[in-house]
This record gives structure tokens, sequence and C-alpha cells, in this order.
């Protein structure tokens, strides 16, 4: 196993045990990069849905959804997608009570929970994917290329932001591309709000 060499490009290559980093200050926010870009292609349709379903209701055309997180499935209309963000969002910033927060969001369809704060962080994995061709671009220059991992808190607790530069950034991704294709693929996490 130790022996088993992943290509990043070109014949630079990394052992296949070097990430996640074991017992290093990153191995936390190593093993959350890895996750979010397993599911890379799903993550970006579900991220662009929004703007996508913001698109078609003011153009008055019509715009489904249909959102898939493990086994279960739900079909939302470009208004269900507004409505669901703004009611929610609205409801949390007047009420900053979390236990009036977490009553809330026992009574939605738990899809409806998972859906509203993958949208809600949107941005986070959104820019971790720029930042993977930012810094391959980078790199390919000869620039020097550094990001700022800071995790979502309604996913993660006490994991502090990480700066990564672009070999980082691009072996990473390499690590996960070769899982991907060995079907090695762990579960995108749920909010923690969430108790099942």
């Amino acid at each position: 196993m130790d022996s088993i060499q992943i290509t990043v490009y070109d014949n630079v290559t990394i052992p296949l045990n070097k990430y996640p980093r074991k017992e290093s200050d990153k191995e936390k926010t190593d093993i959350i990069i890895i996750i979010f870009l397993m599911h890379c292609d799903f993550l970006k349709k579900l991220g662009k849905s929004f703007e996508e379903a913001l698109k078609k209701y003011h153009e008055c055309k019509e715009y489904y959804y249909v959102f898939k997180f493990y086994k279960e499935y739900k079909k939302y209309s470009a208004q269900e997608i507004i409505m669901l963000f703004k009611n929610t969002t609205d409801f949390f910033r007047s009420n900053g009570n979390i236990d009036i927060q977490l009553a809330y969001l026992n009574k939605m369809p738990l899809l409806d929970i998972i859906f509203y704060f993958y949208i809600k962080n949107k941005d986070f994995y959104l820019n971790l994917f720029d930042a993977i061709e930012d810094g391959k671009r980078a790199y390919f220059e000869r620039r020097d290329y550094s990001y700022r991992i800071t995790v979502p808190s309604d996913f993660y607790n006490n994991v502090i932001s990480k700066v990564y530069n672009a070999v980082e950034l691009m072996e990473l991704n390499a690590y996960t591309q070769y899982l991907v294709e060995r079907k090695i693929i762990q579960d995108l996490p749920i909010p923690k709000y969430i108790e099942l």
C-alpha cells in the first residue's frame, strides 16, 4: 500500500498514504476538502440551482431542480426554492434563539433542511472548487497562491480555518480523484442540527 503512487501531473507523484495528513493541524480540513471534492459535480449543480431558480423566476419561466440526497429525492420548483431559502433565512434572522430555531427546523421536512443548508453554504464549496482551478493555474504560471479554507459551522464544530498552497490543493485533488475512480466515496455531511 505504501508503494502506490498517485500522479498529480506529468511525472510528479505523491504516495497514497500522504493524505489526509494524520495527526497534523490540517488533518480535519484535509478530510473535509476530500469529502467535498468527491461530490464536486453534484455540488456544482446544487450550488447553481439557486441562481438558476432566481433567473427563471424573474423571466417567468418554469424551472425545476430534483434534489437527491442519499436515497431520498424531492423536486423543487423555482418558487419553492426561493421561498424555502427566503422564509428560513428570514426566520433565523428574526429569531436568534437556538432553541426556537431548532423547533422551527424540526417542523420542516428533512430534505428541505438539508437542501437549505447546502444552498446557504454554497459559497464554501463553490469557492473551494474555484480555488483548485486557480491553484493549478498559479502553479503552472509559477505564481504564489494560497487559499484559506473556513469550513461551514452549519456542518462542523470547532474546525479552525487553514491556509493551503497550490501544491497542497493539487495533491488533494489528485488524491480525491484516485479514490473516486476506485469508487471509494465518503458521504457528504448532514447539517449538525439534524438528529437521526
